[in-house]
């Protein structure tokens, strides 16, 4: 009995990784922010070289430690082969909502291999100081530098900045609104927008008929065939700007700058600076939970607790030895542990 005939008699229809991830790409993909979509592809390609031609039902602990082995050797670090094998368990989650298969044998493997070695990267706690601001924003040509001070002043995601259009900015009311298509929460938001970012809106250009607020200018066809690439189209939106930050913050001295840094940036601000509280800093970086974000953002604490520390122990820069204190023996101050409120200790 062929696989036709089997599906015909009501059995389970047998079907290959390669052929689940061709009909997932095509019904699930496109509900999928651009930036996912193109991180699965790159995985499913690498998926379909390695597993692609094993029946779905089949595929079994040691064929993806095999695939991980694989991957290794090509110089795949640990995070980017887990988010190979996440692709494939979405695949597997796509299948069993089709009833092709009862197991996802990915799910079992990942949870295995986290206590051995493949989990993700540590999360970043990078974002820039006012003098770094400064020095990057003198480094950086000016339509660059509009950008940055955007991102930073805004906090919205690479994505939603250079998919933003005219019509969803209010300069009056001071905000933008993120659709859900493009929004990582699949849900409508509204940012609002800190002075410099209002002020780098109201200074730029509108192109005469494309919506984009970032947008190229154009490129001259000489120097796309030279690069292997079609000519940028006048009023295409950026896809990025990482190349002219990276060389920016090169010029500037500041090492190991991402363009989501600037967004880090902003809700350290937010939180450090302007006073907002964690659900308010939620609301406005779209974070589904304030847990979320309150663990993007741990490292404030700690970063906290260290200059506190640098404050109150005796001997440091901040803090240096006076002679004949009072309370102490050998001329320091006591340390002491900052009170929330006042304590009247004549109760």
């Amino acid at each position: 009995m062929n696989r036709l005939e089997a599906e015909d008699w009501g059995d389970r229809p047998k079907i290959t990784v390669n052929e689940a991830a061709d009909t997932f790409i095509l019904e699930h993909c496109p509900t999928l922010r651009l930036s996912s979509r193109k991180r699965y592809g790159r995985s499913i390609a690498y998926l379909d070289e390695r597993l692609g031609d094993k029946m779905l039902a089949d595929v079994r602990s040691a064929d993806l430690k095999d695939f991980e082995t694989w991957r290794r050797s090509m110089g795949a670090a640990a995070p980017t082969v887990r988010r190979d094998l996440a692709c494939l368990s979405s695949i597997y989650g796509f299948a069993a909502e089709k009833e092709w298969v009862d197991t996802n044998p990915v799910s079992a493997f990942l949870k295995a291999r986290k206590k051995r070695g493949l989990r993700e990267s540590p999360p970043r706690t990078r974002y820039l100081t006012r003098d770094e601001e400064a020095r990057l924003l003198e480094a950086a040509a000016p339509r660059l530098r509009a950008a940055i001070v955007f991102a930073i002043y805004s906090g919205l995601r690479s994505e939603e900045q250079w998919g933003l259009t005219w019509d969803r900015v209010d300069l009056e009311r001071r905000q933008v609104e993120i659709p859900k298509e493009i929004a990582k929460a699949k849900r409508d938001r509204t940012a609002i927008l800190l002075d410099p970012a209002v002020a780098v809106l109201r200074s730029l250009p509108r192109h005469i008929k494309e919506p984009f607020v970032f947008f190229h200018g154009g490129r001259a066809p000489s120097r796309a065939v030279k690069r292997d690439r079609a000519p940028l189209k006048d009023g295409q939106r950026f896809g990025h700007m990482l190349r002219g930050l990276k060389a920016a913050a090169k010029r500037a001295g500041i090492p190991n700058l991402i363009w989501h840094d600037l967004r880090r940036t902003h809700g350290c601000r937010l939180l450090q600076e302007q006073g907002w509280s964690m659900e308010m800093v939620r609301d406005q970086l779209g974070h589904s939970t304030s847990v979320q974000t309150e663990r993007s953002y741990a490292f404030l604490e700690v970063d906290a607790r260290r200059q506190m520390a640098a404050r109150t122990i005796p001997g440091t820069a901040e803090n240096p030895p006076t002679a004949g204190a009072a309370g102490t023996t050998d001329g320091t101050t006591p340390a002491q542990k900052p009170a929330h409120r006042a304590v009247d200790k004549r109760r």
